[in-house]
C-alpha cells in the first residue's frame, strides 16, 4: 500500500513539474503596441514642455500614452548599453498601461532560449527616484507570488547602478499611472 502511495505521489510531482516547465516557457499573449518615430518625438516634446514649465516656475502635468512610452523604449533598446551580453540579455520589452498599473513584458534570451517575464505594478516617485512596487509576476504563463520575487526585485532596484537609472530629472515631482496614461508632474 505504501509503495502504491509513493508511486502516485511521484507521478503527481513529475506531472506538476512538467506542467510548470511548459507554463514557464510559454509565450504570454499580449496585445500589440504601436510604436513610431513620431510617437518617440512626441514623448521628447512632452518632457521638454515639462522642463520648460519647471524653469519658469509654473507647475505642469503631461500625459504620456502607451504608444509614446513604448516608442521611446524601443528607440532606447536599439542601442544596447555597454557591457550588455553575457549569459542573459534583454531581447525585447513592451510596456502596457492599464488603469493605474504598469505591466512590462520582457523577453530575455538565456543561453539561446527566449524566456518571458511579466512584471506588473505601481509607479511612484520618492525623493527624486522612480519607485516600482510589484503586484504581478509571471514567468512565461506561470504566475508567481509577487511576495516571493519582491525581495530580489527590491534589492536589484535599490542597487547603486539601478538607482542612477531610476533617478528622475530634477524637474519631475511626481510620477503615476492614471487612466491608462503615464502622468508626470513638474515641480
Amino acid at each position: 500500500m505504501a509503495k502504491k502511495i509513493y508511486r502516485i505521489i511521484s507521478w503527481g510531482l513529475l506531472i506538476l513539474t512538467l506542467v510548470s516547465i511548459v507554463l514557464a516557457l510559454r509565450k504570454p499573449t499580449v496585445s500589440p503596441v504601436e510604436s513610431s518615430p513620431q510617437a518617440a518625438r512626441s514623448f521628447d516634446q512632452k518632457l521638454n514642455q515639462l522642463e520648460a514649465a519647471h524653469r519658469h516656475g509654473a507647475p505642469q502635468e503631461v500625459r504620456i500614452t502607451e504608444s509614446e512610452l513604448n516608442s521611446k523604449l524601443q528607440e532606447s533598446l536599439q542601442t544596447p548599453p555597454a557591457g550588455a551580453g553575457g549569459p542573459a540579455s534583454l531581447k525585447a520589452a513592451t510596456l502596457h498601461l492599464q488603469g493605474d498599473e504598469l505591466i512590462g513584458i520582457f523577453t530575455v534570451n538565456m543561453s539561446g532560449k527566449d524566456l518571458y517575464l511579466t512584471l506588473g505594478g505601481k509607479l511612484s516617485a520618492n525623493n527624486g527616484v522612480l519607485q516600482f512596487t510589484s503586484t504581478e509576476v509571471k514567468m512565461g504563463s506561470l504566475p508567481l507570488p509577487a511576495s516571493a520575487v519582491d525581495s530580489t526585485l527590491r534589492s536589484k532596484l535599490n542597487s547603486p547602478e539601478m538607482r542612477d537609472h531610476m533617478a528622475l530629472p530634477g524637474s519631475i515631482r511626481d510620477v503615476r499611472i492614471e487612466g491608462g496614461e503615464l502622468v508626470l508632474e513638474s515641480k
